[in-house]
């Protein structure tokens, strides 16, 4: 209460302090709102009437001498008026203030009723667009209620459902894991006789194969003993070739100085260009022969090391062969030393003709 009186008394002063000051500003305003059209129309005409300005300037500059005289004649009495208007009106404003008070309490009971009725429609009306919005969402309403209704049903069958599947599965467990490594122990069962009888069946072919590799490997090794005695012969007979290559290229290049001569004197002019075009090839090639030569000395730097490890590598291998045919020597005897003779016997002859 005391909250609404304060706003309304502050309301009612705010406004007739904004009249009071209208009033008040309305006599000063008018004037000026007057002179200015004349002012306008003087600033018009001015270039044609320069000096009925001038004259007009000098009437108001005495005009206005003489309102600063009486102004200053005047001055004590106003201030005494100023004094005595200022006493009255700060006696009359408490006074204005009480009665605006007195006024903003007799109206609060009517305001506070006509609050409350109009509070009271609004809360009707807009309970009646609730019951009018019900009514007429009603059977859309009840539609949406059965058919959540079915899917709640569904779901709780759905559900049943699973648990009596999960029961079942439960019950069925120990005889499906029985089941389980039944199978599995048949499975694993029929797999082993069926390699034992692959193992039966393939024991000829696997012995026919061992045979072959026995025998691949003596050719393996008849074959090296060729490379070598052919490697030997060309070591022997490589200084002749060198010679005959040397003389062959030494022919080959002067005859090519010849041809390049009788063609430089022919086109003497194009062959400058030519010739430092093939310049800077021959530069090229020299540059990339070079580096070429300098990989071939880092591969002849490592040679030894790869033709040791190469050596080692095929050591084993001897050894580990060696040892796998002792082995099968000692399972086949018989059979072995009558084929060993006739190897020893073969192997012999291809290299007394290969040194031939």
């Amino acid at each position: 209460m005391k909250k609404l009186t304060l706003l309304a008394l502050s309301a009612v002063f705010g406004l007739s302090s904004a009249a009071g000051f209208a009033a008040d500003a309305t006599p000063a305003s008018a004037p000026a709102a007057k002179v200015a059209p004349a002012a306008k129309k003087a600033e018009k005409k001015a270039p044609a009437k320069i000096h009925h300005a001038k004259k007009a300037e000098k009437v108001t500059a005495s005009a206005q001498k003489a309102q600063a005289a009486k102004a200053d004649a005047s001055a004590p009495a106003k201030k005494a008026e100023k004094k005595k208007v200022g006493v009255k009106k700060h006696a009359s404003a408490p006074a204005a203030q009480k009665a605006q008070a007195a006024k903003a309490d007799a109206s609060a009971p009517k305001a506070k009723k006509a609050h409350k009725h109009a509070a009271k429609k609004h809360e009707a009306s807009a309970q009646k667009a609730q019951a009018a919005k019900a009514e007429a969402s009603a059977p859309a309403a009840k539609k949406a209620d059965k058919q959540h209704g079915k899917k709640h049903v569904a779901k709780k069958e759905a559900s049943a459902a699973q648990k009596a599947q999960a029961a079942k599965a439960d019950a069925s467990a120990p005889k499906a894991k029985k089941a389980h490594k039944h199978a599995a122990k048949k499975h694993e069962a029929s797999a082993q006789k069926a390699q034992a009888a692959k193992a039966d069946a393939s024991a000829p072919a696997a012995k026919k194969a061992h045979k072959q590799h026995g025998k691949k490997h003596v050719a393996k090794k008849e074959a090296s003993a060729a490379q070598k005695a052919q490697a030997d012969k060309a070591d022997a007979s490589a200084p002749k070739s060198k010679k005959a290559h040397k003389h062959a290229a030494k022919k080959h290049e002067a005859s090519a100085q010849k041809a390049q001569a009788a063609k430089a004197e022919a086109s003497a002019p194009a062959a400058k260009k030519a010739h430092k075009h093939h310049g800077k090839k021959h530069v090229a090639k020299k540059e990339a022969s070079a580096a070429q030569k300098a990989q071939a000395a880092k591969a002849d730097a490592s040679a030894p090391k790869a033709k040791k490890a190469h050596k080692h590598a095929a050591k084993k291998h001897e050894a580990s062969a060696q040892k796998a045919q002792t082995a099968k020597a000692d399972a086949s005897a018989p059979v072995a030393k009558k084929t060993h003779k006739h190897h020893g016997k073969k192997q012999h002859k291809a290299a007394a003709s290969a040194a031939k």
